[in-house]
């Protein structure tokens, strides 16, 4: 005699799990009845058969959350700046029973982007507040979705600066229940040097790379540490740096340092829309006076090394030069003596020796001094010039110029004296 035993196990609705990225795609929806039935069939011992008896228990499925959160625009660059920017989101309801959510943000870099509103179901909110209000009364049923869009704006100047956007979605049946995804938001940077971006110049002996006033001519004696300033400006709309290289093709200037480095090249870094003023300090050698040489900056930008201007100091030697005249004169003041044309002059009559002293040069003379040793045959009487400052001592006497005695203009002094 044996006994059989069958078990069939009947479920009122079957699920099927199916895993994706993780996640579980579809479940046993909530409410579901499931009905669990064993059944026993036997005989005895002497092979007769019996009515198969059966027992069975009934388990509803309660309610599993579930949100997935998908950013539908991950990477995003927009100009700046910019408006009417879009990020969108679905946020679908994985869980196994209707639910409704709440959406919460995060901005990893503020500056970069401003939120102006959300879009959900062809409707505008001002603000989450408003659309949680929305999304309150919005039931979601199982593997449903809702589609949110965020609106936003980029200031100016944000050019090249990252911001992480992140959307989180929430069960409301079960807040902790929650899901999130990223949109990177990085706007399009502008790369420029000088007036592309800007609307700088220079003047005042600066020289303005890029722009209007990227020459500037000058007039230097010879001497030693003269400085020109170079505008740089970053007329981008993100941070840039720039290097700077000096360059001289002739053997009239010595360049000493570059914005303080005893080199011919250094790097400066500048925010968007902002100004450096780059010094370059030189000598200029003792040359002739008109000698010409030039004093080039090249100004590369790092982010696009096609960007390059340059900036160029066009530079002239100047000297000053003197020439001395000096005439003799009748006692009116009016009459020139001119020893070739046979004029003379008598002892005891009175001479007047006029000194003119030029500057015929390209620049100031300063520290104009002359020299004058009356002969042995005359006698100092008196003197007189505007601007000068006259000496006697004995037969020597000295006139030195009050000031500066500019290119192109003259003094002049009289000495009267006796005809021994």
């Amino acid at each position: 005699m044996y006994k059989h035993l069958k078990w069939a196990y009947r479920l009122a609705l079957t699920a099927a799990f199916v895993s994706v990225g993780g996640r579980v795609a579809a479940q046993t929806p909530e409410g579901t009845v499931i009905t669990n039935t064993a059944t026993a069939t036997y005989t005895d011992a002497n092979t007769n058969s019996y009515a198969a008896v059966s027992g069975s228990v009934d388990v509803t499925v309660g309610f599993l959350p579930g949100v997935a959160v998908t950013s539908i625009t991950p990477n995003q660059a927009p100009a700046s700046p910019s408006t009417g920017d879009e990020l969108t989101f679905t946020v679908q309801n994985t869980g196994n029973g209707t639910d409704t959510l709440s959406i919460s943000e995060n901005i990893s870099d503020a500056a970069v982007m401003l939120v102006d509103g959300y879009r959900y179901a062809s409707n505008v909110y001002t603000n989450l507040a408003n659309l949680n209000t929305a999304l309150s009364g919005a039931a979601v049923a199982l593997n449903g979705s809702i589609a949110i869009d965020v609106l936003y704006h980029v200031p100016p100047n944000q050019g090249g600066v990252n911001t992480i956007y992140t959307l989180t979605a929430a069960s409301r049946r079960t807040p902790t229940t929650s899901d999130n995804d990223s949109s990177s938001v990085t706007p399009a940077q502008t790369f420029c040097v000088g007036t592309c971006g800007g609307s700088g110049s220079g003047g005042g002996g600066q020289i303005y790379v890029g722009g209007a006033d990227s020459i500037l001519q000058v007039w230097n004696l010879p001497g030693n540490a003269y400085t020109v300033t170079f505008v740089i400006e970053n007329g981008g709309n993100g941070t840039d740096s720039y290097d700077l290289v000096a360059s001289i093709p002739g053997a009239v200037i010595q360049r000493v340092s570059v914005n303080g480095v005893a080199f011919d090249s250094t790097r400066i870094t500048l925010a968007a829309t902002t100004t450096a003023l780059v010094q370059v300090v030189y000598n200029v050698n003792n040359v002739l006076a008109g000698s010409q040489d030039s004093l080039y900056l090249r100004v590369r930008s790092v982010g696009d090394t096609s960007l390059v201007h340059h900036g160029i100091m066009a530079l002239t030697v100047v000297k000053p030069a003197l020439r001395v005249t000096k005439e003799a004169y009748r006692n009116n003041g009016t009459t020139l003596i001119v020893d070739a044309n046979g004029d003379r002059v008598i002892p005891g009559e009175y001479i007047r020796y006029r000194v003119k002293v030029e500057n015929i040069g390209s620049t100031e003379a300063d520290s104009v001094h002359v020299t004058d040793a009356l002969p042995a045959e005359v006698s100092y009487v008196s003197s007189s010039g505007a601007g000068w400052n006259i000496v006697v001592a004995g037969q020597n006497v000295t006139a030195d110029w009050s000031g500066t005695l500019a290119a192109s203009t003259s003094g002049t002094f009289e000495l009267l004296v006796k005809i021994n």
